[in-house]
Order: structure tokens, then C-alpha cells, then sequence
């Protein structure tokens, strides 16, 4: 799934992206705003995220939904 922003995203609105793509069973999410991107992956040893975007890094997006996913 990809998602592409023209605004830059908040953190909540990254997180709720992700977790609604995650609750329609996607495992490869992409989420763009301009040059910036981050993936999240989900496999079977967990979510794995890379990237940037602002403030925000994939792996701690991944890591918030690793108690709940």
C-alpha cells in the first residue's frame, strides 16, 4: 500500500495510516511526503520500518504497534 502526502504528516497521522492498512491486512506500507518516505514492513519476526519523515522514523512508528500487531 502506498500512501502519498502534499501536507507533511503529524506522528497521529502517520500511526493512524498505518494502522488502518495494517487492520485491512497489508504487510508493505509506503508512506510519502515529497522526497521523504517511509516503509513499514511486517513479517513473521515483527514490523520493521525505515525512513524518515520530519521527526519521524519508521522504525519507531514500526515499534509502536509491536505490542499491539
Amino acid at each position: 500500500m502506498h500512501i502519498e502526502y502534499t501536507n507533511k504528516p503529524s506522528k497521529p497521522t502517520l500511526l493512524a495510516a498505518i494502522r488502518k492498512a495494517l487492520n485491512t491486512g497489508e504487510t508493505f506500507i509506503q508512506l510519502t511526503w515529497g522526497e521523504n518516505q517511509i516503509t513499514i514492513e511486517k513479517g513473521q519476526w515483527g514490523m520493521f520500518g525505515t525512513g524518515w519523515i520530519g521527526k519521524n522514523g519508521g522504525q519507531d512508528l514500526a515499534n509502536a504497534f509491536r505490542m499491539t500487531a
